[in-house]
């Protein structure tokens, strides 16, 4: 779906008479008539024990949240959003998972509708016609279940609505040449069915320059997405039945990286070898990489079916999904001009869901809902590691010539690749399959005074194979790889969780809720994509032995524990939501680089702890002014990472402090209103690991936007906007580097920008 489409929907935005007035929208701050589905039923978000934003469909419009993972942005406890479709660097109150490798799982769980999203090249996904979003923070796997140990972000689209006309179309232009475009339409097609259709297109160029081409205005972190989505609902009697397909095609730049020339170890040493300066070229902004077209492409493919039974005394709901997914990625991980750290991706996934669920009427004193879920998992990826192969024989081995080094190691002389290149080649399969079923119950002792417990378990079993290839090159398996394998060596293993929750919440008064909670999680093992586990040490550039298998990481747990208190000020204006925390974390699943073997490996990390207070809330005091926003303070501490047997390995790379929100004063004009909109996103420094260098580091940063708009009241609403207004410069993350690898920092934040946007609503 391209952005040629969007005229004919123009067309019946102008045809239809029906129009809708501000009333009709949803406020974008206000939360006390919020309700969320944290719990799988409809809950007000100021009783919920749950930790919990939620974000309805004008507060997604008005900041532009552009994908999934820029929900992170306003949440607290919530870091590490970037411009790329990975997840592992999304962390919840610190937990994050950063294996990139497809043998284990996302600490974080993503869902659509009630459908569980998947991991990397799948889980990210366009933010389009939707009408609500909600963050959960804290393990949520005894209601959510798959991989949700650190937390959750639910999207939920809008439905086909029966018995109206009515739809929406909204265009953009905005500075490096970004044109978007959505639209959707809700027709009623018969008495009892509903058709919606909703689709979604960006383009743009990149902000980022490579050094490396000398000049020319490489405009690095483009790209462009098309996305749509066809809803039919049957609903009539006691019965809701909506199946959806959607599709999203994406097709970005990989996030280049930029090495630091702080990092003399490495760069001199180079310098030294290759008997030339190495210098990184450039500003601060630009890049200086040997990679021209780093790539970041996707194309996702979903099918779902939703039934909904009114049974009487309880519902029932039967929800079933396909998902399909091709991922291809492309980038230069060391960061220099030089060809020695190519990585490349491509990754193919299956994904079949089924769950169902019993759920009691909501006017009992007793509720409670029971499930039961299953799911099928087919992920295969191919991973390349490309470098020069003068480099690797001079700076690698230290070798004045590749000659004198094959004439070493296997008695025979060099024969230079095809473009003198060295790739090492490696193919991973994993087949997972699982169920888990629930069971939760709440007890309404009185009006004020509520408690509840539930509990899942969950069994998960992946079968594993990698497949080491052969080097093509006559200098064999001597980089990525020191072995390679004679076709796919595999394992199987099983595990189980038992994931408990229990609360209490006590209402002080009509809006005032205090709240205390105590949950476990669990996430399954897994197998690493890039290390084998021998029964006896592998003899280097060799096969490896018979008994060979792939090498398997451990379980992740955590109890959390937390203590809330929401509520509402007297004359309703101001609502409030302080929640604090602690949790133990046990075996944490973590990838690092060991430069010894110059591998990278998934371990499990002894334990964690942390500990910190989140606060948010909501100001409206007239119609003339409105204020939301959050700040939240979180500590980590880790220990027996990897023989440091400190009390504080140095924790994770969470920022300590982190505030963000939106203020908005209101001209009332009728009707209509002009508006002017302010908003702010800070984080803190962040902590660094105990096996930090010392070189980079995501230092802290506040990037400030400004809106200013004219609402009509009827339908029609006009915004000009300026993103990055004081051209604030910060990164996404840092790599601590090592080896032959500087250390280096990617994703280079978009500078200032400016914008206009036009949207129509009609109904």
């Amino acid at each position: 779906m391209h952005l040629r489409i969007f005229p004919a929907l123009t067309a019946c935005a102008v045809m239809l008479p029906h129009s809708a007035s501000a009333e009709d929208l949803p406020n974008p701050i206000s939360a006390a008539e919020i309700t969320v589905m944290a719990q799988r039923r409809e809950e007000a978000i100021q009783t919920v024990p749950v930790a919990i934003s939620a974000f309805g469909e004008v507060f997604l419009d008005r900041t532009r949240l552009d994908d999934v993972k820029d929900i992170v942005t306003f949440t607290p406890g919530f870091s590490g959003n970037s411009d790329d479709s990975y997840i592992d660097s999304i962390a919840i109150r610190g937990i994050t998972s950063n294996d990139y490798g497809i043998g284990g799982d996302p600490s974080i769980g993503i869902f659509k509708d009630g459908v569980y999203q998947g991991r990397t090249g799948a889980a990210v996904t366009s933010l389009f016609d939707a009408a609500q979003a909600e963050a959960l923070r804290g393990p949520q796997g005894f209601l959510f279940g798959r991989n949700a140990i650190s937390g959750a972000i639910s999207i939920v689209t809008n439905k086909p609505d029966p018995g109206r006309i009515s739809g929406h179309l909204y265009v953009g232009v905005a500075s490096f040449d970004r044109k978007d475009a959505e639209g959707a339409i809700n027709l009623p097609v018969a008495e009892d069915w509903t058709l919606r259709i909703a689709g979604y297109a960006t383009d743009y160029d990149g902000w980022i320059d490579n050094a490396f081409t000398a000049g020319r205005n490489d405009r690095l972190m483009g790209g462009n997405k098309q996305a749509g989505r066809v809803a039919l609902r049957y609903r009539a009697g006691d019965a809701d039945v909506l199946l959806s397909a959607e599709h999203e095609r994406r097709r970005l730049d990989g996030a280049p990286y930029r090495a630091s020339n702080d990092d003399r170890e490495v760069l001199d040493y180079l310098s030294e070898v290759l008997q030339r300066d190495i210098i990184i070229r450039g500003s601060r902004r630009d890049v200086d990489t040997d990679l021209l077209r780093p790539r970041d492409d996707g194309d996702i493919t979903s099918l779902t079916a939703s039934i909904d039974l009114d049974l009487g005394s309880a519902r029932l709901k039967s929800l079933t999904a396909f998902r399909k997914s091709d991922f291809h990625y492309l980038e230069d991980y060391d960061g220099t001009a030089l060809q020695l750290g190519n990585y490349d991706q491509r990754q193919h996934a299956r994904y079949v869901s089924q769950d169902f669920r019993l759920m009691s009427r909501d006017d009992r004193r007793l509720t409670w809902s029971a499930g039961v879920s299953l799911y099928w998992e087919d992920v295969a990826a191919r991973f390349a590691n490309e470098a020069a192969e003068d480099l690797v024989c001079t700076a690698g081995y230290g070798y004045a010539d590749c000659d004198g080094m094959t004439m070493d190691l296997y008695g025979a002389p060099y024969r230079p690749a095809p473009g003198g290149l060295l790739t090492d080649i490696n193919d991973v399969r994993s087949r997972n399959r699982g169920w888990s079923v629930f069971l939760d119950t709440n007890f309404h002792f009185s009006k004020a005074l509520e408690a509840g417990i539930g509990i899942r378990y969950a069994r998960d079993r992946k079968h594993f194979s990698i497949d080491v290839l052969p080097s093509q090159s006559s200098l064999g398996n001597v980089w990525t790889f020191t072995y390679f394998t004679d076709g796919p060596v595999s394992s199987s293993k099983s595990w189980g969780g038992l994931t408990p929750r229990a609360y209490v919440r006590y209402a002080v008064g009509p809006d005032i809720n205090l709240y205390a909670s105590i949950t476990r999680g669990y996430k399954a093992g897994g197998f690493g994509s890039f290390t084998v586990a021998a029964p006896v040490p592998v003899e280097a550039y060799r096969l490896v032995p018979d008994g060979t298998k792939p090498d398997a990481f451990a379980p992740e747990t955590i109890w959390s524990k937390e203590l809330g208190i929401k509520g509402l000020d007297l004359a309703r204006t101001l609502s409030f939501d302080i929640t604090g925390f602690h949790y133990r974390y046990r075996n944490l699943q973590t990838v690092y680089f060991d430069t010894e073997s110059r591998t990278q490996q998934v371990v499990n990390v002894g334990s964690v702890t942390g500990y910190g207070v989140e606060s948010a809330l909501n100001w409206k005091p007239s119609r003339y002014f409105d204020l939301s926003g959050h700040v939240t303070w979180t500590r980590t501490e880790k220990q027996g990472d990897r023989d440091c047997g400190q009390k504080d390995c140095g924790g994770l790379p969470n920022p300590i402090w982190s505030s963000a929100g939106v203020a908005t004063g209101h001209y009332p004009m009728g009707p209509a209103e002009i508006y002017l909109q302010g908003e702010w996103m800070h984080e803190g420094r962040r902590r660094e690991s105990f096996d930090w260098r010392g070189i980079t580091r995501r230092e802290a940063y506040t990037q400030i936007n400004l809106r200013l708009g004219y609402d009509s009241g009827r339908g029609v609403e006009i915004v000009a906007y300026a993103q990055n207004l004081f051209d604030a410069y910060f990164v996404r993350g840092v790599e601590n580097g090592g080896d032959l690898t500087p250390a280096n920092s990617w994703g280079i934040a978009q500078p200032r920008s400016f914008g206009v946007d036009l949207r129509l609503r009609f109904r």
